[in-house]
């Protein structure tokens, strides 16, 4: 038997973005292991000037996710003064040029689309393999007790429950998964597909959740077969 552990999202927005071009990041319908990577990390105080830290704890993540209620999909629109000193680097732009982002030397606002879920609830199930970084039961503790203060993907989206889950021991991500959904009326399982036996009527989908924390950039895709549980009460 292995442990792994659950965390619990739900609140009134959560954003689940992914990357971004041109102001409009993709939205994605479950968190992600840099997600919850940058979550862990907050907890236990681990800083950004500590990327090895940070890219150590995904590595050794395997992350499934089961879904409550997807939620609703929202669109806030922003606008962003670029010609701030920190907004520094190379950012995309329209078409397929890269643009130097240079503080001052770039005049004027850019419009940004980002999405939200609102009344999203979603429990998230986690293991580490060997060696990991952190056991689950540093992470739970961590968790209860963050260094920082956490959030559903931004500063706007405050948990409305906490974040820290429970342990629960079982054969495989799969069957912990299971468990979680048994608990609770659940709609969808995320399960990633090097895990399981595809079935008939299973939906691949792919997700773009990983994250070099070194390089400081997006760095792939997880490919997950999302199904609907067995024995939830669906109907």
């Amino acid at each position: 038997m292995t442990q792994f552990l659950t965390l619990r999202f739900k609140g009134p927005l959560m954003a689940l973005q992914g990357p971004r071009i041109d102001g409009e990041p993709q939205s994605l319908p479950i968190p992600t292991p840099s997600l919850v990577t940058g979550l862990i990390g907050a907890a236990l105080g681990v800083s950004r000037a500590e990327p090895g830290r940070l890219q150590a704890i995904q590595d050794a993540m395997v992350l499934a996710c089961v879904v409550h209620a997807p939620g609703i999909e929202i669109t806030d629109y922003q606008i962003a003064d670029l010609s701030k000193p920190h907004m520094k680097g190379p950012m995309w732009s329209s078409g397929i040029t890269v643009v130097a982002r240079e503080g001052s030397q770039i005049d004027g606002l850019r419009q940004q689309w980002r999405p939200y879920l609102a009344d999203a609830d979603m429990t998230v199930v986690i293991g580490f393999g060997s060696p990991a970084p952190v056991s689950v039961e540093h992470a739970l503790t961590a968790l209860q007790e963050p260094a920082r203060p956490l959030f559903l993907g931004r500063t706007s989206c405050p948990p409305e429950i906490p974040l820290a889950g429970e342990i629960i021991e079982a054969d495989g991500l799969a069957a912990a998964a299971s468990l979680v959904a048994q608990k609770r009326t659940s709609k969808l399982v995320y399960l990633p597909i090097e895990l399981v036996d595809t079935e008939w009527g299973d939906l691949p989908v792919s997700i773009p959740g990983r994250r070099d924390w070194i390089a400081n950039r997006h760095s792939g895709a997880d490919l997950y077969v999302c199904r609907e549980p067995a024995g939830s009460g669906l109907g």
